[in-house]
């Protein structure tokens, strides 16, 4: 059997200065393992719970790890660098590594701890790929730390196309790699399912310049009750545990596909209306839209795609009501989702749809085979370990 790849992967568990602080402290100077070991009297401090759960709730970025943890292909060294000590001595011993992955935890809500460790990662001897989080925010710095460091390859969640439109210039190679399903975690459930509709979930803000999922979750909150349906629409996020548990307690969900239409290289329109936004808080869409993305002759491209909630209520066989789409190429409308108009004029025929259970069911088998054989996140690690000659 080949010797598996000594590889590093740097996650991140928030980045405000008291969760780096409590990482810090608990996990690097009192090297406690985790925060499990934490004595209990001091578990129920107010605020330990956010402390110790911040990125849970962005499941995705666990179930990427999981899978690269599992790989058979790699040795794999996880390193949150929210805990300074320890990813200051990850950094030092940067060249035992044949392969130094960055998560989307990492390089998505804040670039400063990779950008102080920049020139470390430079002087890498295994390669080094970066999964950006966020695909619209803080480009600048993505893009340039991308540079200064000179990455061998960065991960997109968004089409092929648009990646390669995105990072063209920043010297490293585009591997498209969206989001998957992991299945030991969202299995199928038991037919009895006490919600119709159900759905956990934040608003999009305003400045990404897209309220068609807003609109959805409102006209289904409002029309889905009359017909007898049963919702459970709530605006919050919970973590991936709960969320795995509510989708297989429910028959359907509703949603659409992340990110903006309005992607520029730089990020400089949507940071400009979260700009106005922040100084604006009744600040209207509409508003906003004329303010900053009805602008004649700006250089957009889409960056619309998939997100792993697709995958995730796909893997519970959670039947989904989504407004059409492209969806990376990977999900198509009356074979893996319902679809609705993005003007919604056809939800009630969708929901109709909807309440015919033969044809519901349908959808949700045939979704579930389909992502079952392609798409989980097994599948994308083989993928990028393939793309960079790691096999």
């Amino acid at each position: 059997m080949p010797e598996r790849l000594k590889t590093l992967v740097l996650d991140a568990n928030g980045f405000s200065w008291k969760e780096v602080g409590a990482d810090t402290l608990v996990l690097g100077v009192l090297r406690a393992p985790s925060y499990d070991v934490v004595p209990e009297r001091l578990r129920h401090l107010r605020g330990f719970r956010a402390l110790r759960y911040r990125y849970d709730r962005l499941g995705y970025v666990g179930d990427w790890r999981d899978a690269l943890c599992e790989s058979p292909s790699l040795e794999v060294r996880v390193c949150n660098i929210t805990n300074l000590v320890d990813f200051a001595s990850c950094l030092r011993r940067i060249r035992d590594f044949d392969l130094v992955i960055v998560l989307h935890s990492a390089a998505g809500d804040s670039m400063t701890p990779l950008r102080h460790g920049a020139r470390r990662l430079r002087g890498r001897r295994g390669k080094l790929v970066v999964f950006v989080g966020n695909e619209y925010d803080l480009m600048d710095e993505k893009l340039a730390f991308l540079r200064a460091t000179r990455a061998d390859y960065v991960c997109s969640q968004l089409p092929a196309e648009s990646a390669r439109w995105l990072y063209d210039g920043c010297g490293a190679e585009v591997l498209p790699l969206p989001h998957a399903l992991n299945p030991a975690l969202y299995r199928p459930a038991p037919p009895e399912r006490p919600v119709d509709i159900g759905f956990v979930g934040p608003r999009y803000p305003l400045f990404v310049g897209d309220v068609e999922r807003t609109r959805l979750i409102d006209a289904v909150r409002s029309r889905a009750p009359r017909r007898g349906l049963v919702c459970d629409i709530r605006e919050q996020t919970v973590p991936r545990t709960e969320w795995a548990s509510f989708l297989a307690r429910s028959t359907g969900t509703v949603g659409a596909e992340s990110g903006t239409y309005f992607l520029d290289r730089r990020g400089a329109i949507l940071s400009r209306a979260k700009a106005f936004v922040a100084a604006h808080r009744a600040a209207r869409f509409e508003e906003l839209h004329e303010r900053f993305f009805a602008t004649p002759g700006v250089d957009y491209v889409s960056g619309k795609c998939i997100s792993s909630r697709h995958f995730e209520a796909i893997g519970t066989k959670t039947c989904q009501i989504l407004v059409e789409g492209s969806y990376n190429g990977i999900l198509r409308p009356e074979q893996h989702y319902i679809g609705v108009r993005k003007d919604l004029s056809d939800l009630d025929a969708a929901l109709t749809r909807f309440e015919d259970d033969a044809y519901r069911r349908e959808i949700a088998d045939r979704a579930y085979a389909y992502v079952l054989d392609e798409h989980t996140y097994s599948h994308r690690v083989r993928a990028l370990l393939e793309a960079i000659g790691a096999t």
